[in-house]
């Protein structure tokens, strides 16, 4: 992989291999794998750095890793915090907590405040099943707590306290898939500005090869290749990194 091409080929290949595991809840097969690099001729001992960097990032393969495995170090920390408090948090039996969901859906704000205490656990449930999709433990569980505090004051419309587990869990999961959606986006942004930058750099060094110095934003869009607005836009997104690119004249 010592050319440019094929390292960027395997760049690309990895960062769809990571999106790939993350949809599928943090897991990629070893036939996923093998196809993501195929035509790349990479040697087992490259393969394995591929699995260790899929570790690294909480992706299992052919099964999902242990949970403490899918933390960092700091989450896993969070997670021991934040479940100590809530074991400290008694639940009543089914009788008691029937009746505390009925006044919460009565509105009692006391109740609901109460509700909102019992279900704190199923948060973190709830939480662990978006695991490895590029956001933090400690955000999806605010998103869920988040959630869960407004859901308890909405129980009104329902007919029973059997109803409420269930209408809970999904403001709950809803707000983390919104969560998730939101970072895929982000992470599509970073990806298209990225090849922005990269394309620009490319094409600013294969002409300053050709001239025999760094170029100006002018002699790259002369090329006809790519416009001076794009040029400009590469240039602002890299912070004026783009190495063979003259900034002098800007």
């Amino acid at each position: 992989m010592s050319s440019l091409p094929e390292e960027r080929r395997f760049l690309e290949a990895l960062k769809e291999l990571l999106k790939t595991a993350r949809a599928a809840g943090g897991v990629v097969t070893e036939d996923e794998i093998e196809e993501s690099f195929a035509g790349l001729d990479l040697k087992e001992e490259q393969l394995g750095q591929v699995r260790e960097y899929l570790a690294a990032n909480g992706i299992g393969v052919n099964e999902e890793l242990p949970l403490s495995e899918r933390l960092s170090e700091e989450e896993n920390a969070y997670l021991n915090d934040y479940m100590e408090a809530v074991s400290a948090i008694p639940v009543p039996d089914s009788g008691v907590l029937d009746a505390v969901k009925l006044s919460a859906m009565a509105g009692e704000a006391e109740a609901q405040n109460r509700l909102a205490e019992f279900m704190l656990s199923r948060v973190v449930d709830i939480a662990k099943l978006y695991l490895g999709q590029g956001v933090y433990l400690e955000d999806l569980i605010g998103a869920g707590n988040e959630a869960l505090t407004r859901a308890v004051k909405m129980l009104a419309p329902l007919e029973g306290p059997e109803e409420v587990d269930g209408v809970l869990a999904r403001r709950i999961m809803d707000a983390m898939e919104d969560l998730v959606a939101m970072n895929l986006d982000d992470s599509a942004l970073e990806s298209e500005i990225e090849d922005k930058v990269n394309r620009v750099a490319d094409k600013a060094r294969e002409l300053a090869e050709d001239l025999g110095h760094k170029v100006t934003a002018e002699e790259l869009a002369g090329e006809g290749e790519l416009s001076l607005e794009e040029i400009m836009e590469a240039i602002r997104f890299s912070g004026s990194k783009i190495e063979d690119i003259e900034y002098g004249s800007l």
